[in-house]
């Protein structure tokens, strides 16, 4: 009986061992994954049996080594499916929502987005899946739900870069839904604050809202204004692409300077920073024009506006400016003074 239960309490010996040493090499893997350490991660995951191959866990570790995002979303299904830690059956749910939401799967991501919110009330990627049934919502044009949940979105995410996220979307979906007048006054108070990740985009689609309402000189004005204090911004070329291949811009300056206008400028900029405002007059000044600062208000706020050259007539300046945007890949506006 004795020698019986020595064999016993070493067998569980063993067996612990075994799945304690599995265990630390499961939390190696994914600390080598989140390290950006992959191949030392894919070399200790080929290691792994047969039976613990099949383990929630490990089709989490392959699906994150796979490159082909197909394969990995078979993966993450696959562990959802199977016995996964809580620590990573959150994040399944994240990727996938990613996965199937880059595919136009609306119908997977509301699926998801369900599960997930009954399964954490308050999870750690709660935002991002709101967001993700939001724009599913809008996409599927049910604007009215999609403007109810930007509303509880913004209840639940109400300070800093998460409400301006929130405020961003809603924007979106009330454009949308042909409330462009509310969505500019959303993106108005993003666009006056002082910082914040959602700025740029604000200023973005203020400049595309305008655009698409054939208002340049305001598209311009945004575009300046976001090329000031965002100069890296992903929107930048976007908008002078936009601009440039846009044929309302000349029509709407020529028709409204023939009346007006007793001399033509080209203006090269807009700051809010007198500093910048003289940074862009000393690189004009090289074309041998006159350049000159003058300030202009817009919403009881000063800023200052870099006109380049007096020109007779409209032709003349359309020309000058034609040059300047091809010389400096950018974006200008002819006035009349």
């Amino acid at each position: 009986m004795l020698f019986r239960n020595v064999i016993k309490y070493y067998c569980l010996i063993l067996i612990l061992s075994v799945c304690f040493v599995q265990s630390t090499a499961a939390e190696n893997i994914y600390s080598l994954i989140s390290k950006g350490h992959l191949k030392e991660a894919a070399d200790s995951l080929s290691k792994i049996t047969t039976a613990a191959n099949r383990d929630g866990n490990y089709l989490f570790y392959q699906s994150m080594l796979e490159e082909n995002a197909d394969e990995s979303a078979k993966k993450l299904e696959a562990a959802l499916n199977s016995s996964v830690s809580r620590r990573f059956l959150e994040m399944i749910y994240y990727r996938l929502a990613q996965y199937y939401f880059m595919n136009d799967r609306t119908d997977k991501v509301m699926r998801l987005v369900t599960d997930y919110r009954t399964k954490w009330e308050n999870g750690k990627y709660l935002r991002e899946m709101i967001r993700f049934l939001i724009i599913s919502e809008q996409l599927l044009s049910n604007y009215e739900t999609a403007l109810k949940l930007s509303d509880r979105n913004l209840l639940l995410f109400s300070k800093g870069d998460d409400e301006q996220q929130g405020m961003v979307d809603k924007a979106r979906v009330m454009a949308s839904f042909n409330k462009k007048l509310g969505a500019d006054m959303l993106l108005k108070d993003i666009t006056r604050s002082k910082s914040g990740r959602c700025v740029p985009q604000a200023f973005y689609m203020r400049s595309i809202f305008a655009i698409n309402k054939s208002r340049i000189d305001d598209a311009v004005f945004f575009y300046n204004l976001l090329k000031e204090s965002y100069p890296s911004a992903i929107g930048n070329d976007a908008l002078i692409n936009k601009m440039m291949n846009s044929s309302i811009s000349e029509k709407a300056n020529y028709g409204a300077d023939e009346i007006t206008g007793t001399y033509y400028s080209v203006q090269v900029g807009v700051f809010s920073k007198k500093g910048n405002a003289k940074k862009q007059k000393d690189i004009f000044e090289a074309y041998n024009k006159k350049v000159e600062i003058k300030d202009k208000r817009v919403s009881d706020k000063k800023y200052h506006a870099v006109y380049v050259g007096r020109f007779k007539t409209y032709a003349e300046a359309s020309l000058f400016k034609n040059q300047l945007e091809i010389n400096h890949n950018d974006v200008y506006q002819v006035v009349a003074r």
